[in-house]
């Protein structure tokens, strides 16, 4: 029995056991356990579907955001230089503008316009136009202080915007420093290029709403300094608003009296002091002004020039005066005025060759009458223009040279045929005591690289002989002859004999 017990108990141990295995079985089996053993692996897979799709909806809100930044980026930023755009300068005016409380203190917004960049874009080509708006981007940048940020507004413009401005002498010290920090050389892998610029800055005041008053105020001042030699810089003052409401009202009635008819020609002889015998014909522009009259072209064209309508004047010009002179003797000359505008175009020479074409007038007649600095930007268009006209017979005539002797060393790299001299102007550097001596210089510089002279602005009988004492051959001016219209030289032209002087009417002193 002692044996019994024991196995006895080890056999009921392991019935037992066998049923609670086979109990668990059945528990596991069952819905209830089944549920039991899910319950955890449901958590545990619910707990990492759940992270995973926080990593998922993380990396997709950190990529939506980039994707914001790049735009935001691309919206307020200029993809060149890098530098806050015309958008960003808008809200960062409205900005200013709406926090001002009427305190002393100003914003100031300094506008640039580079020089000469379409001449680097058409010559060197746009990998030195960018070149060079990445290097001044920069040192601009460099050169800001506090309270100042510049922006790129596209093209060759810029602004620097300052606020809490001081007075205007320092704005304008800061602009003079700006000006020979940043127009400096810039070096490229085709050599130096040499950069330049003008600015114009206006200041926000109570009658300022909007960035298009301000940049209205600073591209009016940048006008002004570019109308005015040597300024680097001007501050807008309202009278500079009125001057461009005038010129704007000057430029409409110019393109009306251009299509009803308002512009004349007058023609002033070109006497032959030997002579005096006409050489040729200056033409002069007269516009009949339906409320100030007959108006000068010194008045208008200007505005005519700067505006951009000397294009379509000027053309007009040409083709008139040649169908007035297509009947004239065949000797004399025929000299026009020619803008920098319209020498800057490359289809002028074009459109004079075939104007002279289509008139039949004879191109070794026409003398085109350039300024002395018209080939001071956009040379290589000036200069191609010129050198057709030249290979086509026409005469090219420079003027302005009394203003400088350094003038005459520009003619050994223009095409010039021929220079035209204002005693007036002479007289005013002279004196009138030594005008005969540097009229004089003026001519034997002229004789020493074989260019022809017609001294312009004889209207008196002293000016006459001033002009024969210094040895001039040509002479133009009230003197010389009064200035006539078409049907007024063609009555004589027949006439015309170079050998046999031609009787034309002179003024005296007092007309």
């Amino acid at each position: 029995m002692a044996i019994v017990t024991p196995l006895a108990a080890i056999a009921t141990e392991v019935l037992a056991g066998a049923s609670m295995a086979h109990a668990g079985y059945v528990f596991l089996t069952s819905p209830f356990g089944m549920a039991a053993i899910a319950a955890p692996l449901g958590m545990v897979l619910l707990v990492a579907g759940l992270g995973y799709r926080h990593d998922r909806l993380a990396r997709q809100i950190r990529s939506e955001r980039a994707a914001t930044e790049q735009l935001r980026q691309a919206a307020y930023h200029d993809g060149l230089t890098g530098l806050r755009n015309r958008h960003a300068l808008g809200e960062d005016v409205g900005r200013i503008l709406r926090c001002r409380s009427g305190q002393a203190e100003h914003t100031a917004l300094l506008l640039f316009d580079l020089d000469r960049f379409k001449y680097i874009n058409d010559t060197m080509g746009h990998a030195a136009g960018d070149l060079v708006l990445k290097v001044l981007a920069e040192r601009m940048q460099a050169y800001c202080q506090a309270g100042q940020r510049v922006y790129r507004l596209g093209g060759d413009e810029f602004v620097l915007l300052w606020e809490n401005a001081p007075g205007i002498k320092t704005i304008s010290s800061f602009c003079d420093g700006l000006s020979a920090f940043v127009f400096r050389p810039v070096e490229s892998p085709a050599g130096k290029i040499d950069t330049g610029g003008s600015i114009g800055f206006a200041i926000t005041d109570e009658q300022v709403g909007s960035l298009s008053d301000l940049l209205k105020r600073a591209d009016l001042a940048l006008y002004h300094t570019k109308e005015k030699p040597g300024v680097k810089h001007s501050f807008f003052t309202h009278e500079m608003e009125s001057s461009h409401r005038r010129r704007q009202q000057m430029e409409a009635n110019m393109r009306h009296g251009l299509a009803t008819g308002a512009f004349h020609l007058d023609y002033q002889p070109v006497v032959k002091i030997s002579t005096l015998s006409v050489s040729g014909f200056s033409v002069r522009l007269r516009w009949a002004h339906p409320e100030d009259g007959d108006l000068a072209q010194e008045v208008f064209l200007p505005v005519a020039e700067a505006s951009g309508l000397i294009l379509p004047l000027g053309k007009w010009m040409l083709e008139r005066a040649f169908e007035d002179a297509s009947g004239w003797i065949d000797k004399a000359d025929l000299t026009l005025p020619v803008a920098a505008v319209q020498l800057r175009d490359p289809g002028f020479a074009g459109f004079v060759i075939s104007a002279l074409e289509k008139s039949g007038f004879e191109p070794g007649r026409l003398v085109l009458d350039v300024e002395s600095n018209a080939a001071r930007r956009e040379a290589a268009i000036v200069l191609a223009n010129l050198e057709q006209l030249r290979e086509h017979g026409v005469k090219i005539s420079v003027s302005e040279l009394a203003a400088s002797i350094a003038g005459l060393s520009m003619v050994r790299d223009f095409p010039v045929d021929r220079v035209r001299l204002d005693l007036g102007k002479i007289r005013k550097l002279a004196g009138k005591t030594r005008v005969v001596q540097m009229l004089t210089l003026f001519l034997q510089l002229a004789s020493t690289v074989e260019t022809a002279v017609i001294l312009t602005g004889v209207d008196s009988e002293d000016d006459l002989k001033c002009a024969c004492d210094a040895g001039a051959e040509q002479v133009q001016g009230g003197f010389a002859g009064v200035r006539l219209c078409a049907l007024q030289v063609s009555r004589f032209s027949t006439s015309f004999r170079e050998t046999a002087p031609l009787e034309v009417p002179t003024l005296s002193k007092s007309a």
